[in-house]
């Protein structure tokens, strides 16, 4: 397995999270996690590159009532999901 993954800061309110190497469910439990963990209005960029990820983390952050600003593919295996925490 990878090695353990934490909320970096990038700037006030701004957190990054680096799931790349995990499957599901693992990238939607580690995203419920940090966006629990984070203060309202809040962003996390989520990176992963697991395409099922893709879907279930912003169905899974809309259902908890945060918004998805944006998904964006960042490279050839790499996607970031831009979450805000209600």
């Amino acid at each position: 397995m990878a090695e353990r993954i934490s909320l970096k800061p990038i700037e006030k309110g701004r957190y990054s999270l680096d799931a790349r190497g995990y499957t599901c469910p693992y990238p939607e439990i580690f995203a419920r996690r940090a966006l629990g963990n984070l203060a309202p209005g809040d962003v996390l960029e989520f990176i992963i590159d697991n395409v099922p990820s893709c879907e279930t983390v912003p169905a899974a952050a809309e259902e908890l009532g945060h918004k998805v600003l944006e998904v964006t593919k960042i490279d050839e295996t790499s996607w970031k999901i831009t979450i805000k925490k209600s």
